[in-house]
């Protein structure tokens, strides 16, 4: 399992999304968002660049801010992040 930092910015989303590809090429098929806490759109591009790697990925435990911003984007449906469990 992928998990992502507590923090995603621009000043990081490249680091991430490098040692999530480096994850990903290893057959990991599952994103766990649940420590994400401070992001800005950034985290989208690199859950994009991760989905073209392998489209089988799933995102779960996504923060309620993430799920706005993919909606705000049109991207909920491509995206289709899960929330975390127990809601």
């Amino acid at each position: 399992m992928i998990r992502l930092p507590n923090v995603v910015n621009h000043q990081n989303a490249i680091e991430v999304r490098q040692k999530g590809l480096t994850q990903i090429n290893i057959q990991e098929n599952l994103v766990d968002a649940s420590a994400l806490v401070e992001f800005d759109s950034s985290i989208i591009a690199v859950l994009l660049a991760w989905l073209r790697i392998n489209p089988n990925l799933q995102i779960v435990n996504a923060p309620d801010k993430l799920q706005v911003l993919s909606k705000v984007y049109g991207l909920d449906e491509l995206l289709q992040l899960k929330e975390p469990a127990g809601i």
